[in-house]
């Protein structure tokens, strides 16, 4: 860096001097020049430290006790509050035309402000807006008046009666012509038993007496979101798709294309409707269904091979295969299972030596639960003779458990000219991008769950927020995944970029980011981003109308 005096002459003959603090750098075989401060408003001993320290910056040992006090004199230089993660976030969302989906108003930039939230640090909307006590948020928002948790509650309600016109302005922005869509749904409980949309259903999480909301996701190609919808927490996954096929006809106005969907999501009525609405569609078999076509010779189980076959009846395609290492899997994991009951009845069986007065019908009671808890008891028996408790597996039932390991079939009324066998293997094998983004939507960065408002409004809000902030993580993943660093240390080396401030005697300031270190670059260069040299302060009300409870 180094101070520099530039002098022009204006029309009337007068010449004006402007005395700026600048660095070179190099651009391939240019040398260029980029200014940092305008100094022009200090005075000649403020500018003279400068230079003093600029100067004997390579020689410490030179005269550095007097330079540090003049300078010290001069000006002082202030932390302020960190804008590099804020800063990348806002950028992104601009680019991916979340922010012009949302509009400039308040509330509009509220929105911004949580997705900001929810990547950076998850957690209730009380907790967003203490995040100001650190990020700068106010300034890369440029918010104009203040607000507190009350203003947020009320920003995801209207971001629940605007989500249409969000979900519909970005569909337009991503200009996809891609025909597939794919679609499932997850659950996630509930803190609480008030929230509008809870009920108790089959619960994903494993959370006991917890209610829960059902969340339907619809993606495009790569499980790029398109639309995120919450549902009573006790319907079937495929209730669920009649919304999805509304909002593709009626708001998409999308007219040929192809859904995606699991086991239990694309049954017979769903398939009706796809096909009044000429619609297409690419869903597996479950095991009964898959047994159906066994027993009327639709499918053979000795065609079964590690290669795709397919076979067309009543304008169906069926393409099948046996995944040859899944069978081996399965067979080991019914194995294993086999060997923890048999683990438990000798556990039992010591008991019952032990303590002759135990119960040996309540032991073999018990054994029996347990064998069920872990899916064996269609192919073994928990048997007893005299006080001893043995275990015996019944080969007929078991070959016919077995017969169908590794077996897989995938259906579709596309026709052979329109897709091949792989490519349907494939799409149906490209759901693995909605279920990784329930993934960071539910557990590994975003944090969904647990939910903790009550009204539709703003549960279906918070659903919003997350889906729009997943987009953005998205982004950031692809964009260092060869840099062997996780988006959330990125984030975190980004968020140690603050603007700071330089005050001199005279009563001048300098607002100023400093050069961020090489990683920072790195990260940067990867999503073809630069960091201002400064960014204008906004300095609004942000405060907290509950506060924090004491600890003792």
């Amino acid at each position: 860096m180094y101070v520099t005096e530039v002098k022009r002459k204006s029309s009337n003959g007068k010449t004006y001097t402007t005395i700026l603090l600048r660095r070179s750098y190099r651009d391939g075989d240019k040398v260029k020049n980029e200014t940092i401060a305008r100094l022009t408003d200090c005075s000649p001993e403020e500018v003279q430290a400068i230079r003093d320290a600029l100067k004997n910056k390579s020689h410490p040992a030179k005269s550095t006790t007097a330079v540090q006090e003049d300078a010290s004199e001069a000006f002082r230089s202030y932390q302020g509050k960190s804008v590099g993660s804020v800063w990348l976030i806002e950028r992104l969302a601009t680019s991916l035309g979340i922010t012009d989906a949302l509009g400039d108003s308040f509330h509009a930039r509220l929105a911004l402000w949580l997705i900001i939230a929810r990547i950076v640090h998850q957690g209730s909307r009380l907790s967003a807006i203490r995040l100001n006590a650190w990020y700068d948020i106010p300034s890369i928002l440029k918010l104009h008046r203040g607000f507190d948790e009350n203003d947020l509650y009320k920003t995801l309600e209207w971001l629940s009666e605007n989500q249409s016109q969000i979900e519909d302005k970005l569909f337009k922005t991503m200009k996809s012509s891609s025909r597939f869509y794919f679609y499932d749904v997850t659950s996630t409980y509930l803190e609480g038993m008030h929230n509008e949309f809870g009920a108790y259903g089959y619960n994903r999480d494993q959370k006991k007496r917890k209610k829960q909301i059902v969340v339907g996701l619809l993606c495009q190609n790569e499980g790029w979101p398109v639309s995120v919808e919450a549902f009573n927490g006790n319907t079937q996954d495929s209730e669920t798709v009649d919304s999805q096929l509304h909002k593709i006809t009626t708001r998409f106005k999308c007219k040929k294309i192809v859904l995606i969907g699991d086991r239990g999501m694309v049954r017979p009525k769903q398939m009706k409707t796809l096909g009044a609405l000429k619609f297409h569609y690419i869903t597996a078999l479950t095991m009964p269904q898959l047994q159906k076509l066994l027993n009327n010779d639709v499918i053979k189980l000795e065609d079964f091979s590690n290669h795709l076959k397919s076979v067309t009846r009543d304008g169906v395609r069926y393409i099948y295969r046996k995944n040859l290492e899944r069978a081996k899997i399965t067979e080991s994991d019914r194995n294993e299972r086999l060997q923890t009951v048999q683990k438990h009845i000798d556990q039992e069986n010591e008991r019952l030596f032990e303590k002759p007065k135990t119960s040996v019908l309540a032991a073999k009671k018990r054994m029996v639960k347990y064998a069920k808890r872990l899916c064996i008891h269609e192919w073994a028996e928990i048997r007893k003779k005299e006080r001893h408790l043995y275990i015996e597996t019944i080969p007929e039932k078991l070959a016919e458990k077995s017969k169908c390991d590794g077996c897989y079939v995938w259906t579709t009324d596309l026709l052979e000219e329109e897709i091949s066998d792989k490519e349907i293997y494939d799409k149906y094998k490209d759901l693995k991008y909605v279920e990784d983004a329930f993934r960071d939507m539910k557990t590994e960065f975003l944090e969904i769950r647990p939910v903790h408002v009550r009204s539709k409004k703003s549960t279906q809000g918070h659903l919003l927020v997350t889906m729009l902030a997943y987009m953005i993580l998205k982004v950031l993943k692809a964009a260092w995944s060869d840099l062997n660093i996780t988006v959330e240390e990125g984030l975190e080396q980004l968020s140690l970029i603050c603007q700071n401030t330089m005050k001199f005697a005279s009563g001048a300031e300098v607002n100023y980011i400093p050069e961020p270190c090489e990683d920072v670059l790195e990260l940067l260069k990867q999503l073809n981003l630069k960091l201002p040299k400064t960014i204008e302060r906004v300095a609004v009300p942000v405060v907290t109308r509950k506060k924090l409870n004491e600890t003792t």
